[in-house]
């Protein structure tokens, strides 16, 4: 999920060519949305720490651990505005920083999709 249409479509775009389903969301109100109502299995989540919406990036962590959604979130920004508040989170990997190395975040979800294939979870979309 990135608010920025110029940053989204470009890395969208660049996931989809690397042969996965990505599912898009302009904010955090869309990505719950999407979260608890798409029949597809959403397996990864790519949320921006600062995203707009009634809740931020690490609001939507929490919302989904809250919420049982089994789905794996990398969260991304800037390490100065997100490291007092990724305290509680730290186990799901270090934060992606902006602007996104795309080679960075394609071995973070091939490494995700590969711990979801050890545990016998089926590939997801992103």
């Amino acid at each position: 999920m990135e608010s920025d249409v110029l940053v989204r479509k470009p890395l969208a775009e660049y996931l989809r060519d690397c042969g996965y389903k990505v599912v898009e969301a302009l904010n955090t109100d869309e990505a719950v949305e999407v979260l608890t109502t798409v029949n597809a299995a959403i397996g990864i989540v790519l949320a921006d720490v600062s995203s707009p919406g009634k809740i931020d990036g690490f609001g939507l962590a929490n919302w989904m651990r809250s919420n049982g959604i089994e789905a794996k979130i990398i969260l991304a920004g800037t390490v100065q505005k997100a490291a007092a508040k990724a305290q509680d989170l730290c186990e799901d990997g270090p934060l992606l920083s902006k602007p996104y190395d795309h080679s960075l975040l394609l071995n973070r979800i091939k490494s995700e999709v590969a711990a979801r294939a050890r545990n016998g979870t089926p590939e997801p979309g992103i």
